[in-house]
């Protein structure tokens, strides 16, 4: 999978940002694969992720846990977010004894994610990928601030604008950075979106925009 891997910031940013995916592999483990992939989310979800979802479904910011339970089909591929390493080792342990039986991606910076699979017992990584970044008529992208919050929705579901309107928003009072990350979380159907990370990144564009108060 590799919607979740153009997330943009520095290592101090990204270090607490993980999206942990089950997917099963079609011609191998598909058929019959429904009930694998909800025992997944029901192991995910005892660990606390700051959102979880599948493209079709939605996120449990825009529907609910027991929603997203229901519609799992054989072959859905589901998506969710963690704010902590803590979180995710005692995940990946969990996932390791009850073995639900689908393939399971961590996305996260790459010695950090290795670190983590170790404390788990795991051993080495099987498999990286890497974005390779943004080519082409670059100056054409929005400031990289708006990016970092944008590009943790690898389905490109944030509207650069919505970003900019809802840090004027909190600048004005009308709404905090958390309600703020909550309405951009809506927005990306599979879960990606990291609403804690996306919290504390609104914090840090306040002091770069300006607004009429009035």
């Amino acid at each position: 999978m590799t919607h979740s891997l153009h997330r943009r910031g520095d290592r101090e940013s990204l270090k607490e940002d993980f999206v942990v995916l089950g997917c099963p592999a079609t011609g191998v483990n598909k058929k019959g694969s429904a009930p694998k992939t909800r025992e997944f989310l029901r192991i995910c979800w005892k660990h606390g992720p700051v959102n979880l979802g599948d493209m079709k479904t939605g996120n449990t910011y825009n529907t609910t846990i027991d929603d997203i339970l229901d519609r799992v089909t054989d072959g859905t591929i589901v998506q969710c977010t963690f704010d902590s390493r803590e979180k995710v080792v005692s995940l990946l342990k969990e996932l390791k004894e009850k073995k639900p039986g689908i393939s399971v991606i961590v996305s996260g910076v790459t010695d950090i994610v290795q670190g983590i699979m170790d404390e788990a017992g795991l051993g080495r990584i099987h498999t990286v990928e890497y974005s390779m970044g943004t080519w082409g008529k670059t100056d054409k992208l929005p400031d990289f601030e708006v990016l970092k919050i944008t590009t943790m929705c690898g389905h490109a579901m944030i509207a650069n604008d919505l970003v900019g309107k809802l840090v004027g928003d909190i600048k004005r009072g009308r709404r905090t950075p958390e309600e703020a990350s909550l309405v951009i979380a809506k927005c990306c159907t599979c879960g990606n979106f990291n609403v804690t990370r996306g919290t504390e990144l609104l914090r840090e564009m306040l002091p770069l925009y300006m607004v009429n108060r009035y």
